[in-house]
């Protein structure tokens, strides 16, 4: 008898690595503890997972699941094949779910590497997720997920999420292809603190990740939205009118780099749940054809830091907006709860911009109308025509320097100079100074609250 080891617990090492005899060192996952040595084949006895596409092999893929699970943790393979799941897996505490994949693949129904089928809970956005990662430490590592019977329509056919953080710490996604989901990562619903994204790739035709309940960093590398699944009209329609690529609520300290989504109705939405907003870095963020680039409702008072930020807009939706700062009933109000009693308070945000670039049809670079504080600075603000100005500030605070402003070069014929900024009356404290202005104005109405010094005309 192995020291330490129960007679139960034993007994079932010796079993599944009688039936695995080429289980390996699970390789380790970045951000977790050294990982178990135990590695199994769901196509192997006494799995016998098909991969062919037809047979249903939810069970044979939960059972070796359940097992390495049990036997305190390890990594179930899945060689290259197609996984048809009728219902739903769910991945014990320790233990990753890993595919032949080794970067985000492509889907090719010619080469399909390691993919899964999705088929369960077609026409509903609630109800379990296809893959639950229980945690702590639970793995999705180098698969692709298909939903085979969604549709090509003016509003395709709902499902739950696709992968869904559980109550433990520590979930990760690790070269994820997501083909075609309708909603693709919950790390919000059961909590997702330390959670680990790195190389997630997908078109999300309604939401891409939400994150809500992380007491403790999060980390997001590496993702890419786009119509990997399909280019038509109506589903870049209904993408366009409805969907988000990043929902962030409550979260402390989230790290989130180099992320690119396309054609979204909101690339970024910050906001808040009962359980609070974020506060956070993100840099190397790319937010292209987007119509509301940064919908921001609600932050934590450290604010969110965005450094290389793109947003560029080729005349899609109808707000137009690449950072809008939400107030009065659009930013709503958050229950907060210190030293025993509870209070309501209007949601404020706090965002600082620095190195960002502004292009294509964008109605407003900036539009301010909440209470907190807006910084921008070292960017470039090229929008193609003027609708109205570059940056308006309604309330709050503003400071905005350093950065260039006009009007993009041979886009619109005949475009001219217009008004760069605006600081409205009701603009609480606002700081102007050393923008290159390009021929276009800052009309200032409000008064002495705002300081502008050394920009040049």
């Amino acid at each position: 008898m192995l020291h330490g080891v129960a007679p139960a617990a034993l007994l079932v090492l010796l079993v599944l690595l009688a039936a695995a005899p080429e289980a390996q060192a699970n390789p380790a996952v970045p951000g977790g503890p050294a990982a178990a040595s135990l590695s199994v084949s769901a196509r192997s006895a006494p799995y016998l997972a098909a991969g062919d596409g037809r047979a249903d092999d939810t069970r044979a893929i939960q059972s070796a699941l359940d097992d390495v699970g049990k036997a305190g943790g390890g990594s179930v393979l899945l060689p290259a094949g197609t996984y048809l799941v009728k219902t739903h897996l769910v991945l014990p505490p320790e233990t990753s779910l890993v595919g032949a994949g080794r970067a985000p693949e492509l889907y090719s129904d010619k080469v399909p590497g390691t993919t899964l089928l999705a088929v369960e809970g077609a026409g509903r956005v609630d109800g379990p997720a296809f893959i639950t990662l229980e945690g702590p430490n639970s793995v999705l590592q180098g698969v692709k997920v298909l939903y085979p019977n969604q549709v090509i329509a003016e509003r395709p056919v709902a499902y739950p999420w696709t992968v869904r953080g559980g109550a433990g710490d520590g979930a990760a996604l690790i070269d994820v292809l997501l083909v075609n989901p309708y909603q693709a990562v919950d790390l919000a619903t059961l909590g997702g603190s330390r959670h680990y994204i790195r190389g997630l790739y997908g078109q999300p035709l309604l939401k891409g990740i939400w994150v809500d309940k992380c007491s403790d960093i999060g980390r997001i590398h590496d993702v890419h939205f786009w119509p990997f699944w399909s280019q038509d009209k109506k589903i870049l329609d209904f993408t366009e009118a409805n969907a988000t690529s990043f929902i962030f609520q409550r979260a402390d300290w989230e790290v989130v780099e180099n992320i690119f989504s396309w054609g979204y109705h909101v690339g970024i939405e910050l906001s808040a749940s009962v359980d609070g907003s974020t506060n956070g870095q993100m840099s190397d963020v790319d937010l292209d054809g987007v119509d509301i680039g940064i919908d921001a409702r609600s932050t934590q008072q450290p604010g969110v830091s965005f450094s290389n930020l793109a947003i560029a807009n080729d005349s899609r939706g109808t707000s137009r907006i690449a950072i809008w700062g939400r107030g009065g009933a659009d930013a709503g109000s958050q229950v907060r709860h210190l030293n025993g009693r509870d209070w309501s308070e209007p949601n404020t945000v706090v965002l600082f911009v620095r190195g960002g670039s502004f292009w294509g049809q964008l109605d407003r670079v900036v539009k301010w109308e909440n209470a907190g504080l807006v910084s921008l600075s070292d960017s470039r603000l090229v929008p193609w025509v003027l609708n109205g100005p570059m940056i308006e500030i309604l309330d709050g605070q503003a400071m905005i320097h350093d950065n260039s402003l006009t009007i993009y070069p041979d886009v619109v014929k005949d475009a001219k100079p217009g008004t760069a900024i605006v600081l409205g009356p009701g603009a609480k404290a606002a700081s102007v100074h050393h923008n290159q202005l390009n021929g276009n104005r800052i009309d200032n109405q409000a008064g002495p609250r705002a300081e502008l010094d050394g920009n040049l005309p």
